[in-house]
């Protein structure tokens, strides 16, 4: 069965009990108790954890699982072409959550079907032999050192045999042990040949950041088009479900005992940093955290300054911003100021998102010195409007 939570929201949970959670749980879920329920609250995370009794509890963010999902993926850079692909994807379907979770999963299963009743990709993989006489490669020292001591079989030799277990398979295999878990019941009956012949045939990721890092370099090498464009939809999905349940980004995921998670505060830092860097990288400018050069905030060179956006041209700080993944408070606009002291810099923002409201609200606050500092809410139902204020940074705010 699956349970439902939101982040920032408490979701009581009926026979669930406390032996029912993983030994280990990172401080921002918090556990509170109410007669006989068990209560789940998340703060700043996302994604699901497994109960015992092949339960699962899937936190959804609070900015609404498509629009965590497309801000996940601009967040990991992924390439133009498969945004195109995920944008027709999820375009029917923004208002219904639940909906888009169960179709991914299906989906998957439907593409990893395909990939069965095609072709496979394989790999190379090269196992030693001995025998009479070499079919491969043969290795002259140790076959003379078998001669001399007289062993059977002592020509030695190795091979390179094919082999199912590449980082695409293993990566898709990892996707549909989570996407079978979002089934309906209905569902999980009429997937579970597909489901079962997948898992007999190519096995599990010993490596999981390994292996999507593997698939980032295939996409961005246009390794799965042409007559392998049957695997591209298969790992855009596998792609969707790692990431919304924590392992899309490899420092954002925080894995506690059997709990993967993600860190949305980190993804939303990022998100607004691609978009930034998409925007203005080709015009001459850097966008770096913390900037091009470590800085500190005393001259001994004690407290470094990290910004999460600096936008530099020409050797110059240009504006600085800082991601706040709540209403940025008075120590947010202390550590803004002391940014903008230290860099020499006059206009610092600080990015918030806004859960209500389709557009972006700014308010502007000027220091005695000169430096203005502003708070822009950026409408999460409206990711348009926000990436189009995000791309305009520099022509309406930068010095």
């Amino acid at each position: 069965m699956i349970f439902r939570a939101k982040e920032g929201e408490i979701a009581w949970i009926p026979g669930v009990g406390l032996d029912d959670l993983p030994q280990s749980l990172p401080t921002s879920i918090r556990i509170h108790a109410k007669r006989s329920l068990i209560g789940i609250e998340a703060q700043g995370v996302a994604g699901s954890i497994p109960l015992r009794g092949g339960n699962t509890l899937h936190i959804s963010p609070k900015i609404g699982q498509v629009n965590f999902l497309r801000m996940l993926f601009k967040a990991e850079g992924l390439q133009t072409d498969l945004l195109r692909e995920y944008d027709e994807f999820v375009e029917f379907y923004v208002d219904e959550e639940e909906a888009l979770n169960s179709l991914v999963a299906r989906q998957l299963l439907v593409s990893a079907a395909k990939i069965m009743g095609r072709s496979p990709m394989f790999g190379r993989v090269e196992k030693k032999k001995r025998g009479t006489f070499a079919i491969g490669r043969l290795d002259a020292a140790q076959t003379a050192f078998n001669l001399a001591s007289r062993m059977q079989d002592p020509v030695a030799y190795s091979i390179k045999e094919r082999t199912f277990s590449i980082p695409e398979n293993r990566i898709i295999t990892e996707a549909i042990l989570r996407a079978f878990q979002m089934l309906s019941q209905k569902d999980s009956t009429e997937f579970e040949p597909i489901y079962f012949r997948w898992l007999e045939r190519f096995s599990r990721s010993k490596d999981i950041w390994a292996d999507l890092a593997c698939i980032e370099v295939g996409f961005s090498e246009g390794r799965y088009g042409g007559p392998r464009d049957y695997y591209r939809k298969a790992l855009m999905l596998s792609q969707i479900i790692l990431g919304s349940g924590g392992l899309g980004l490899g420092e954002a995921a925080v894995v506690h005992g059997d709990a993967i998670l993600l860190n949305t505060a980190d993804v939303f830092e990022r998100y607004l940093r691609n978009i930034v860097a998409n925007c203005y990288s080709t015009d001459g400018y850097i966008i770096t955290k913390g900037g091009v050069e470590t800085q500190s905030l005393y001259t001994d060179g004690s407290y470094e300054i990290e910004p999460d956006i600096v936008i530099s041209r020409d050797g110059k700080c240009v504006l600085i911003a800082d991601a706040k993944y709540k209403r940025p408070s008075s120590s947010d606009h202390y550590q803004m100021n002391s940014y903008l002291t230290v860099t020499e810099a006059t206009s610092g923002i600080l990015l918030a998102p806004l859960y209500s409201g389709s557009e972006v609200i700014l308010s502007e606050y000027a220091t005695r010195h000169g430096a203005v500092i502003r708070e822009a809410y950026l409408p999460m139902d409206n990711l348009v409007a926000t990436e189009t204020f995000l791309n305009s940074l520099v022509e309406r705010f930068g010095q």
